[in-house]
């Protein structure tokens, strides 16, 4: 069995800050030895290895999508989004939908866009998709399909269609209204291409060093497109279940085989929508919409969040609800609270996914429960967040050192495609408080490098149910490495953050600069 010595300045092993070694042998996938041993060949480690990063939130099957995707990521003006439009249905044959991703309404001044926005398509129905996928807008070709399916004079239940001063759509949908009427009418991709999207998403994770996931997944995308290719992508992905509609079919957890390198933890629901879109659920109206509070989406809507929630921690399933507003949260912690009332635990099998605003009066809630956060939310949602919350709430938004001061356990995730997957980027975020537009948003929350490095690797292992699989660096464990160019522990994170240099999944090497 051949032998693998990676040396390095430095191997930390996130059991502590100063737990190091210099050199570690790898036989048939997992780590032998530390300092110690034989070996037939050797990989430069360089200044600094450490566990894998691990994104406890991406969208897998959506993300690879993604790469194959207009991106509106850059756009700043409505000028510069109608000529993005026109290009993109420039080079598309006439039979293909347009489909783009990634505008961000702030980038321009607040004016949410509408069909005309989208008039370059002509004929061609277009469909364009806020950063956060909880508004869409549609050109009038595509608002032609969604009616003949959907009434458009009125809203589905947890959504809402923009209309005009007539009460004609404007072109754009929020939440249900988008996921509900809007994606149902655009052509699916065909397996083949979901596959394709996956191996190409399994290099990009790679890339920012990235060998373990939580993906929220659909029962049917799993089954059609990630089984196949769980031993090819070089990934290991942790589920959970988007399926959510009530009752749930709690068989869904076994629609496929369990191994180290796929398995099913649990389900997620939506309880709101998001900041940007206006649509997570607050306690307070929004300071920019003094009439709106936000939406309360799915079981919550209505009104079955509770039993959801008890009947899954039941079967002792992970739990994740999506929660940014502060109303939003404080509705999970009742839930939770409901079901410890009646004797079933909720305490580590409940995630909370985002956690974006919490109420002062709930920080001491959070107690042993996950946080699972996104750090790269903050740097794109603050530069925006005073307008929505207003000056006197912004203690309540990503209180990342207040919930570990609390007692919360903090995992930390990117929601690729909405942000990138990009780690070093979130780690950036959450250890300097620095937004989108080089403006420190909120420092004496923000966390140290042990902390950020843990919640992307020892304390993410954790709150996926890897079960002391990956994480770490320990004889016998998954031989899951990162290298990086420089110290994360002693580098200047403002000015000079690392950069990876290579990712290794169970010995084998899946990227190297």
């Amino acid at each position: 069995m051949p032998r693998l010595r990676v040396r390095a300045e430095k191997i930390w092993t996130a059991d502590t800050a100063d737990a190091n070694a210099r050199s570690l042998v790898i036989a048939d996938g997992r780590i032998e030895s530390f300092d110690a041993g034989a070996a037939d060949r050797e990989l430069d480690g360089g200044p600094w290895v450490g566990p894998a990063f691990i994104d406890t939130h991406v969208h897998l099957t959506l993300g690879g999508l993604s790469l194959g995707e207009i991106h509106l990521s850059q756009v700043g003006s409505r000028e510069q989004f109608t000529k993005a439009i026109a290009d993109a249905h420039a080079a598309l044959p006439p039979e293909r939908w347009l489909k783009a991703n990634g505008w961000d309404q702030s980038r321009w001044g607040g004016d949410m866009p509408t069909a005309e926005w989208l008039d370059a398509c002509g004929d061609r129905p277009a469909i364009a998709w806020r950063m956060d996928q909880h508004a869409c807008v549609l050109n009038r070709a595509a608002l032609a399909r969604v009616a003949t399916r959907f009434d458009l004079r009125t809203d589905p239940p947890g959504g809402r269609v923009e209309r005009d001063a007539h009460g004609q759509p404007t072109g754009l949908f929020l939440e249900q209204a988008a996921w509900k009427w809007a994606k149902p009418c655009v052509p699916e991709p065909t397996i083949a291409e979901r596959r394709e999207g996956l191996r190409a998403a399994s290099r990009h994770l790679a890339a920012h060093g990235i060998a373990t996931v939580g993906s929220m997944e659909y029962a049917r995308d799993l089954v059609e497109a990630i089984d196949p290719l769980r031993r090819e992508m070089r990934l290991r992905i942790r589920t959970t279940l988007l399926d959510r509609d009530w009752p749930l079919d709690w068989n869904l957890f076994n629609c496929v085989p369990r191994d180290e390198m796929l398995s099913i933890i649990g389900f997620k629901t939506f309880v709101d929508g998001t900041l940007g879109s206006r649509t997570a659920r607050m306690l307070q109206p929004y300071a920019d919409a003094p009439n709106d509070c936000g939406l309360f989406m799915e079981l919550a809507e209505r009104g079955v969040l509770a039993e959801w929630l008890r009947e899954g921690l039941r079967r002792d399933f992970s739990m994740s609800l999506h929660a940014i507003g502060d109303a939003a949260l404080r509705a999970v912690l009742d839930a939770a609270d409901a079901s410890e009332l009646r004797g079933v635990p909720a305490r580590e099998a409940l995630r909370i996914e985002h956690a974006q605003t919490v109420h002062p009066d709930d920080l001491p809630r959070m107690r042993g429960r996950w946080a699972s956060m996104q750090p790269l939310h903050k740097f794109h949602d603050a530069p925006g967040a005073e307008c929505a919350l207003g000056a006197e709430r912004m203690d309540r938004f990503f209180p990342f050192r207040a919930l570990q001061e609390s007692g919360a356990m903090l995992a930390f995730g990117s929601d690729w495609p909405i942000v990138p997957p990009n780690v070093i980027a979130g780690m950036r975020a959450a250890i300097t408080g620095l937004d989108a537009n080089g403006d420190m948003c909120r420092p004496q929350d923000n966390v140290s490098p042990e902390t950020a490095l843990r919640a992307f690797t020892i304390d993410a292992a954790r709150c996926l149910r890897c079960n002391g699989r990956t994480g770490r660096l320990a004889t016998g464990l998954s031989a899951d490495l990162v290298s990086l160019d420089r110290d994360p522990f002693r580098c200047n994170w403002v000015t000079d953050p690392p950069r990876v240099r290579w990712c290794m999944q169970a010995g084998e090497v899946t990227h190297a600069s």
